[in-house]
């Protein structure tokens, strides 16, 4: 807890009594509340974040970071079925089109998929991309694309295209808002089957999307009735009363214009977020954890408490908590019970629990309708994160912070 400007440690009954005691008062007076979700938090917490929110503290006001257009997918493909592609697929695909990513630094796995697609299957791939990748060294026509002009450079590929007999098209950032809806009709041209994957950075970033940390969009893509302030919103709201922020470090890349707000956070680490707050809770890393993620396929995956740390708890665990000081009836947040009320309510996740129990991924499928709100391409926007970009484990290490650089020359492969 901050105490006379500088953050000491406190009891966890002290503090989520503290942050129970302001979130309690600023809802009584009708205050205004800001609330941050993550892409690495599980489903269950993502989902268990939205409810409180709306049903504990009364606000829509609740956003994350988003690095893919998912909703306009969603929404240009609703009434269909079978049109998101698995990661099975991208292995046993005829044919690949690339538009906007470089898959081998962003997406490794993906790019793993489509390289043993390509030496086992023969495999057609195709790259429209700004800058070389390392798919060109396999690809049947790599063309280059300024930015936004990536439809146009599809267009010119499309005779050789109309030659395949099915297609998977992934596509970055570049490719939102009504782009989107452009890239389905081109595909929808072809004259055969094509699958999409819209590409989103971190581990769970389709699950905060399918779990409704949108202020216009609830669980299942579900619009509700009174829409509240996007992230960068939020962030420039002088008159916001509370932040909470769990798994997100919005103000490493942005500040908050009003030091009236009351911060409180959730994280593993001291962020820059963390140290602009009024209480940091220590939260759990994924390998603490029980609950499942979804991958950028819409695949189901489960994770298993590996170990424990002493003084942390699972985000799930820290927000239940939170809401029993407040006497919240928000149902119990075990794991295993919001997982069975995401189940049933959110639409397309009524997985089958013994294939994520076993370890297997189970597909979602979401596309139940149209989705009836606009999304928002300017709040789409990728980290630009590489495989030798250093995250958040990365930069908070004091042992890999420590090891010099060799001065010399880089070995190659």
């Amino acid at each position: 807890m901050r105490v006379n400007g500088k953050l000491e440690e406190v009891s966890w009954a002290k503090a989520l009594a503290a942050v129970a005691e302001k979130f309690s008062e600023v809802k009584a007076r009708g205050g205004s509340f800001g609330v941050v979700g993550s892409t690495k938090t599980t489903n269950e917490e993502n989902f268990f974040l939205q409810k409180f929110a709306r049903q504990g503290l009364g606000t829509n006001n609740i956003d994350h970071h988003r690095s893919g257009d998912v909703v306009t997918l969603v929404d240009a493909l609703s009434g269909r079925s079978g049109v998101l592609a698995t990661m099975s697929d991208l292995y046993t695909t005829p044919a690949a089109l690339v538009i906007g990513s470089d898959l081998a630094q962003e997406h490794p796995l993906i790019a793993f998929q489509l390289r043993a697609n390509h030496r086992h299957h023969q495999a057609s791939v195709y790259t429209v991309t700004a800058g070389p990748v390392r798919e060109d060294d396999y690809a049947v026509a790599p063309v280059r694309a300024q930015a936004g002009k990536e439809l146009e450079a599809v267009d010119s590929i499309r005779d050789r295209l109309k030659k395949e007999t099915s297609l998977v098209i992934l596509f970055g950032p570049a490719i939102k808002g009504d782009d989107v809806r452009k890239l389905v009709a081109f595909g929808d041209s072809l004259g055969f089957p094509v699958k999409y994957v819209c590409l989103v950075d971190y581990s769970n970033s389709r699950g905060a999307v399918d779990m409704g940390l949108q202020p216009d969009l609830g669980p299942g893509y579900k619009p509700v009735d009174k829409p509240g302030m996007a992230l960068p919103e939020m962030l420039a709201n002088a008159d916001l009363d509370v932040l909470w922020v769990v798994g997100a470090n919005p103000l490493a890349r942005a500040s908050l214009a009003s030091q009236k707000a009351f911060v409180v956070v959730q994280d593993l680490f001291l962020t820059e977020t963390a140290q602009r707050a009024d209480i940091v809770l220590p939260a759990a890393s994924a390998y603490e954890k029980n609950g499942t993620v979804t991958n950028v396929t819409g695949e189901v995956q489960r994770l298993q408490l590996a170990g424990s740390t002493m003084g942390t708890k699972p985000d799930l665990e820290i927000m239940g908590l939170i809401a029993k000081e407040m006497k919240l009836q928000l149902g119990i947040w075990s794991s295993s019970n919001v997982l069975e009320e995401i189940r049933k309510t959110v639409g397309g996740y009524n997985v089958p629990l013994p294939v994520i129990s076993s370890g297997q991924a189970a597909q979602t499928i979401p596309l139940n309708g149209k989705v009836r709100v606009e999304s928002r391409p300017d709040l789409v926007q990728s980290a630009g994160n590489t495989l030798f970009t250093s995250g958040s484990l990365g930069r908070y290490s004091k042992k890999l912070t420590s090891v010099m650089e060799h001065p010399g020359q880089l070995y190659k492969p």
